[in-house]
């Protein structure tokens, strides 16, 4: 709460175009800016998880591929392993070449295999047997050839599978080859047998990849795509990193033209010894997110020109906003000089418009309450001059009121002791009475003295009529707490005995009711004597909501609404319901209002 306290307190300490561009500044420039690079970086690491995504489907796809085709090499090398003829041939000691060439036109499953397999692009068999005539299945198995690391690794795996990068004499070019040792039931080496896979084909299978990709068999290069010198370089740090086969693992690496991610695995083809391949797929973030930064730099580019523009008209809207405050701080300063001759309007009709004109009515509406006031002082004093020449004569008047009160005092004590008590209370009562309408001001008086004047009142009409009039008084409230505008419920009172009581024949009875209601003083004065006709009491109500009457006998309610009205709100009032015949109901409403 005090940083923001703070923080408010030093920008009310700064002018307004200030406020304005930091405004800008902070919550549209950083927070665009922030968000911009935040999605930058969020877009291009999506792009880059999708691409290495992708790049390890491919990976499983072309190990599919590669293994759909070594089942088919290992099917083959499989049959021609049980194939009896084939173990014929490379046991009989031929006698002549004729022979040789009709035992090789009925032998035709190699050609076969050939024939129905795209894939292989050869099948040899390198023998001993010096009685038969090379040609490209049966293959005299040199000294050199003997020597050879795939020939030895052959005779070393007694009949089991191999898979090696093998250079073909024949065709002068390097294969991945199946190589197997072919031995009769005895376990007596006939040949080895090498099937070379086509390079074409093995090239078709990541010639679409869209990134750099190689094939490697036990550490050698098989095929590539792009350039593999960085997939070879990192090949020993990759396979540190491989804790199981079949799993793809990825590193990222720098270099002179980048990062780049390098995708790696590597499985041991079905049914082989010995064997390993690998496939690794390099990926550069620059290609990958080359097109996505593109995008995002024309969007950058875009909301900096915009951020660009709304400065603009920031700054321009913060100046003119600021010289229409000045001037209107300036016109102010003038009247809070004295002087109230400001200019009529200022530019625009926006808020700052109409507050002038606001400005300017409240001056003028000050101007003519100061003159207003001045005149009110000069009658004032006009006032006051003519009270002071009036003082003497009001002396004499003064007496009246004493002389007044004197002679009722002395009517009471004369009773008093004749022993006409009652008489005396009453005639105390009526002393008090005159006193109190005699000497009431302006000023709040307990509703308690108010509700002993209005018995006093009762007290001497029940004394002046006898048991014609009755009356109760019922007070549910604390009424010493309470204060209220004086001489407001004993006029009430006096019409409810004029109008209701006294032409009424019979009894009547006078109930004034004090209460609480919605936090509010509710007093209702009732009667049960003549009531009011329904014409005349329409027309005392219209008078109680402004409209004038000529009746002289209701002026009393009317002015006593309108100086609760005008004391205390329009919310308080009177309110009268009567029924001709059977009674009146006065109802005063007015605020619980105690001393002070």
């Amino acid at each position: 709460m005090r940083i923001i306290k703070k923080i408010l307190t030093f920008n009310r300490n700064m002018k307004v175009k200030k406020q304005l561009i930091g405004i800008y500044v902070i919550v549209i420039l950083i927070p665009i800016l922030i968000i911009g690079v935040q999605l930058t970086t969020l877009m291009c690491n999506m792009v880059v998880d999708r691409a290495i995504n992708e790049a390890c489907v491919n990976i499983e796809r072309i190990k599919e591929r590669l293994n759909e085709k070594i089942k088919i090499a290992n099917s083959v090398a499989e049959s021609i392993y049980v194939d009896g003829k084939i173990a014929q041939v490379l046991k009989t000691q031929f006698e002549d070449s004729a022979q040789i060439v009709n035992t090789y036109k009925d032998l035709t499953i190699i050609s076969t295999y050939l024939m129905h397999y795209e894939e292989i692009s050869s099948i040899r068999i390198y023998n001993d047997n010096l009685t038969l005539l090379n040609n490209s299945q049966f293959v005299r198995a040199t000294e050199d050839i003997k020597r050879s690391d795939w020939y030895q690794a052959a005779l070393a795996r007694d009949s089991q599978m191999e898979w090696h990068l093998k250079y073909d004499e024949i065709r002068k070019q390097y294969y991945m080859s199946l190589i197997r040792a072919l031995r009769d039931k005895q376990k007596n080496l006939l040949g080895v047998l090498v099937i070379n896979f086509d390079p074409e084909k093995i090239n078709r299978i990541i010639k679409d990849e869209p990134y750099d990709t190689m094939i490697t068999i036990n550490g050698q290069v098989v095929t590539t795509s792009g350039n593999s010198d960085p997939l070879y370089e990192q090949l020993d740090h990759l396979r540190e990193l491989q804790v199981e086969q079949n799993k793809n693992y990825k590193i990222k690496v720098s270099n002179d033209t980048g990062a780049e991610y390098i995708i790696f695995t590597s499985f041991t083809p079905v049914k082989t010894f010995n064997s390993k391949v690998e496939i690794c797929m390099s990926m550069s973030v620059n290609s990958i997110t080359g097109e996505t930064l593109k995008i995002v730099r024309t969007s950058l580019a875009m909301i900096m020109i915009s951020l660009g523009l709304s400065g603009i008209l920031i700054l321009i809207f913060s100046k003119g906003f600021s010289n229409r405050i000045i001037l209107v701080r300036k016109e102010m300063h003038k009247v809070s000089l004295g002087d109230f001759n400001i200019r009529k309007s200022i530019e625009g009709n926006d808020e700052i418009g109409e507050l002038y004109e606001d400005i300017c009515q409240t001056v003028e509406s000050v101007k003519q309450l100061i003159e207003e006031n001045y005149s009110a002082k000069v009658q004032k004093e006009e006032l006051k001059r003519k009270q002071k020449e009036m003082q003497f004569e009001m002396l004499s008047s003064q007496i009246n009121p004493h002389f007044l009160y004197n002679t009722l005092e002395t009517i009471r004590m004369k009773a008093y002791c004749n022993g006409e008590t009652e008489l005396a209370g009453v005639v105390k009562k009526l002393s008090k009475l005159l006193r109190r309408n005699l000497e009431v001001s302006d000023r709040s008086v307990s509703l308690a003295s108010e509700l002993e004047m209005i018995e006093a009142y009762l007290t001497i009409q029940k004394f002046r009529f006898g048991e014609r009039i009755s009356y109760h008084i019922e007070n549910e409230i604390e009424s010493e707490k309470y204060y209220l505008l004086p001489l407001l419920l004993q006029p009430i009172v006096e019409n409810a005995f004029i109008h209701g009581l006294e032409a009424k024949q019979g009894s009547g009875k006078i109930v004034c009711s004090i209460k609480e209601q919605n936090h509010c003083l509710k007093i209702a004065i009732s009667d049960n004597g003549l009531g009011i006709s329904k014409e005349r009491l329409q027309q005392i109500q219209r008078s109680l909501h402004g409209e004038q009457i000529e009746e002289r006998n209701r002026v009393g309610l009317k002015n006593i609404n309108e100086r609760i009205k005008l004391y205390y709100g329009d919310m308080y009032g009177i309110t009268i319901e009567s029924i001709e015949d059977q009674g009146t109901t006065v109802t005063i409403v007015l605020p619980k209002m105690q001393e002070g």
